[in-house]
């Protein structure tokens, strides 16, 4: 939905019910860490620039015999430790090859030592990732997990972690592997498609209800929502009038945000004791059926309207919209604008959906209090970007942020964490400042998943597992930020506003530079 009425689309009782929601059992701030967030981070460091040394003198290595592949593949590997923004890159499908006998002894000198190096840093990784999970640090756990398997893409456990199986030497996901094993390929412009049929459908042709057509036809079928295209990915059923291959793109954005978001909140979704089972290799498999999550894309704005305006009136006021209850319920709907971009809407309604259905039940969420969070956190996600096989949330100039920058420094806008807290989702959406207040709780969720390095991320996965947990005590009583970070809300308001000025700092050097 669109920034000013993107409450709209929450008058509707959001809840939720997972089948492991870790957080209900973390310690809180009193009772937990072994090891200091900061410990871990000093010790990531200093791994870090002793692999970068490693790097530059065979860097130096290269340059010296005129290696210039040799030094492109290095700065691949150079990348510094997660900053002030969540970046994963795509992983490598195939696995990693032999080196090839026939190669000159300076390039098997380069590629054997690079290679070893990687492994070498991965495992190094790996155990502080270890060292995070045993405490409490489950978020950047799995930071570290995804910077393993970028310096080292065929570290198993790793990919396991990631939710990746191995295949016919690849690394493919449980769901891909089936539909391999089914006969079916994958196709950027079709999907999954039956292999036989692939090469009928580059040539134009379609097959609907078991006949052959031409594109062109079968566009006139699926033009009526009824007889829409169907495109299922590993968690997606995307269903449109649009056309397969946008379908398809689509699909492709939301299980890229997907897999981002359970590694982003993988506390979310797993139990302490089953997280450390995970990591032993030791975690059964669920054999629950999974339901695909439902959105439907259509081909005109007006459509949009049209078909949804029976189940909310104000439709025309969005953007697209995740409805929870009614005919059109359980479903994110969207529309082709060929004028804007509405990722930013796809992600946050994505949000919203992801976080509901996580469970089978409809509960009442944040009612009577910590409203801003659950909106907060939609906001914050708005900032996912994709580019070109990189993925980054938490963008400091993406507007949500820099608004909350200019309200809290330029305007003096701000309600204290303890009152904002209070707000029911009634007295947060009928606020005067809701505006203002969307924007506060977007910069909040941006400082408690960024604050010193994710200080205080985990506390809040665990805050919210609170709120849409299966149990009423906890999700009607959950435990405050201040109880979770073992900070008074006075303290973590002066924190949050050095926070924003120091954001605000990076911006205007980011403008100065030539």
């Amino acid at each position: 939905m669109n920034h000013v009425f993107s409450w709209r689309c929450l008058l509707f009782a959001l809840g939720m019910t997972a089948g492991w929601l870790a957080p209900e059992n973390c310690a809180t701030a009193q009772q937990r860490p072994k090891v200091k967030l900061a410990v871990l981070q000093k010790n990531h460091a200093e791994l870090h620039e002793r692999y970068v040394l490693q790097l530059d003198e065979l860097a130096r290595f290269c340059t010296q015999k005129n290696l210039p592949d040799g030094i492109a593949e290095i700065r691949k590997y150079r990348m510094a430790p997660q900053g002030a923004m969540i970046k994963m890159v795509t992983l490598p499908q195939e696995f990693q090859p032999a080196l090839p006998a026939e190669m000159s002894p300076e390039d098997r000198e380069w590629q054997t030592k690079l290679r070893f190096e990687r492994e070498k840093y991965a495992t190094e990784l790996y155990k502080l990732s270890r060292r995070a999970l045993d405490s409490g640090y489950f978020g950047y756990a799995y930071d570290l997990i995804r910077e393993i398997a970028h310096h080292d893409p065929d570290h198993e456990k790793a990919r396991e972690l990631l939710g990746y199986v191995a295949y016919e030497k690849r690394w493919v996901t449980p769901y891909a592997k089936t539909m391999m094993l089914k006969g079916f390929v994958w196709n950027d412009q079709f999907g999954w498609i039956e292999r036989k049929h692939e090469a009928r459908y580059l040539n134009g042709e379609r097959i609907v209800d078991g006949r052959w057509m031409s594109k062109e036809k079968e566009a006139e079928i699926r033009r009526d929502f009824r007889q829409a295209w169907e495109i299922k990915t590993d968690h997606y059923l995307i269903k449109t009038n649009h056309s397969l291959e946008r379908g398809v793109e689509l699909g492709r954005a939301l299980e890229d945000f997907h897999d981002f978001f359970h590694q982003t909140f993988v506390g979310f979704f797993n139990e302490p004791e089953h997280l450390q089972k995970k990591f032993n290799g030791t975690a059964k498999a669920s054999s629950r059926f999974v339901e695909p999550f439902q959105v439907h894309f259509y081909h005109t704005r007006g459509e949009y309207v049209s078909r949804l305006k029976p189940h909310f009136p104000d439709i025309d006021k969005t953007n697209g919209i995740y409805l929870t209850t009614g005919p059109a319920g359980r479903t994110a709907h969207f529309y082709f604008d060929p004028d804007g971009n509405h990722e930013a809407t796809l992600f946050h309604e994505a949000t919203h959906q992801l976080f509901y259905e996580s469970h089978v039940q409809h509960r009442p969420i944040a009612e009577k209090a910590n409203f801003w969070i659950i909106e907060g956190i939609a906001c914050y996600m708005e900032s996912f970007r994709r580019d070109k096989g990189e993925f980054s949330i938490g963008d400091p100039h993406y507007i949500r942020f820099v608004g909350a920058q200019a309200n809290f420094i330029n305007l003096k806008y701000y309600v204290p964490l303890q009152d904002f807290t209070e707000m029911g989702m009634q007295a947060f959406q009928s606020a005067p400042m809701l505006a203002k207040n969307y924007t506060q709780a977007s910069g909040l969720a941006h400082f408690f998943m960024h604050y010193d390095g994710g200080r205080y991320r985990d506390a809040l996965v665990t805050h919210l597992a609170d709120l849409y947990s299966n149990n009423a005590r906890k999700r009607e009583s959950p435990r405050g930020l201040d109880e979770l970070t073992g900070e008074s809300f006075p303290d973590l308001d002066r924190a949050y506003g050095d926070y924003l000025r120091e954001l605000a700092k990076v911006a205007m050097a980011a403008k100065v530079q030539p």
